[in-house]
């Protein structure tokens, strides 16, 4: 029998994720309104920050849960209700509904990691965040391995691609900081779709699969860089040329995130720079503007 995979979430990454699975697994979508999900994708209305509306929702057996959200706000409260909050009232419900997935994944965020200082890091790094968005996603995952469900986190870096064409705009409009040195580590939103698919298969295939990933791409790039990048394929003016370096912190710091483990574990990036992402993105921008 095929595995049975509930993904809770079904935003851009939830959804195509569902799909990718959906020819060989049997897929659930755990979303407010389930109606909107397509036909090959088995619709489940509930939402995870009100504990009463999943009760008597989950399907008799799940294998596999990917808890996949995203906050509708930035700001503490909105963080605390989603990842928290709604992976706690997840949880209980799997227990009350006698539920034993054989793993847990929650899509975490590399702003978990406070390194502001160029430095390399991994999953083993000091985890020591300042800010609420990066306090919150940890404590979520805490919750994730606290669960009594064999749990792994998988921390994503900058992702674009898809809708999330904001920094493309910033550099076409002139308003990016061209002349920041810090470092960014970015991922495309396909990337995290396979990612997630991959590790999934691998523990069907009795593969090892680690309590957590720090899943970017091969080359952290420092922003000016990417900018002027971009700018030269775009065939635009340098942006924000006139503007001073930065002197304030960025939200996410400046560290370089390293994904030899991910590697390691026979993961192959359908985009494994920002040259193939943001090229075929820019690439479909000229066409349209042809």
């Amino acid at each position: 029998m095929p595995n049975n995979i509930m993904i809770a979430g079904c935003g851009n990454i939830g959804l195509k994720l569902a799909q990718a699975l959906s020819s060989h697994y049997e897929v659930y979508g755990l979303k407010r309104n389930a109606s909107l999900l397509p036909p090959e994708i088995k619709g489940i209305s509930a939402d995870v920050t009100d504990p009463a509306s999943l009760e008597g929702k989950l399907p008799s057996s799940i294998d596999y849960v990917v808890y996949c959200l995203t906050a509708g706000t930035f700001n503490d409260e909105a963080y605390r209700q989603i990842y928290v909050d709604g992976l706690t009232n997840l949880i209980n419900e799997l227990k009350q509904s006698s539920i034993s997935p054989k793993r847990l994944f929650f899509v975490s965020s590399s702003s978990v990691y406070h390194q502001d200082d160029d430095q390399w890091v991994n999953e083993d790094s000091p985890v020591e965040p300042s800010g609420f968005s990066g306090k919150r996603l940890l404590e979520a995952e805490q919750v994730a391995l606290d669960s009594g469900i064999p749990a792994t986190n998988v921390r994503f870096s900058g992702i674009y691609g898809g809708h999330r064409t904001r920094l493309l705009q910033q550099v076409k409009n002139g308003s990016a900081n061209a002349n920041s040195q810090a470092y960014t580590n970015r991922i495309h939103e396909d990337d995290c779709v396979r990612v997630l698919k991959h590790l999934i298969e691998q523990d069907i295939s009795g593969k090892n699969v680690e309590a957590c990933y720090l899943a970017s791409d091969s080359e952290p790039v420092r922003m000016k860089d990417l900018i002027s990048w971009m700018t030269k394929e775009l065939n635009i003016s340098a942006s924000s040329e006139n503007k001073p370096a930065s002197k304030g912190k960025r939200r996410a710091g400046s560290k370089q995130c390293s994904n030899k483990r991910l590697i390691d574990s026979g993961f192959e990036f359908k985009y494994p720079t920002y040259r193939e992402g943001y090229g075929e993105m820019i690439a479909r921008i000229k066409k349209e503007e042809a």
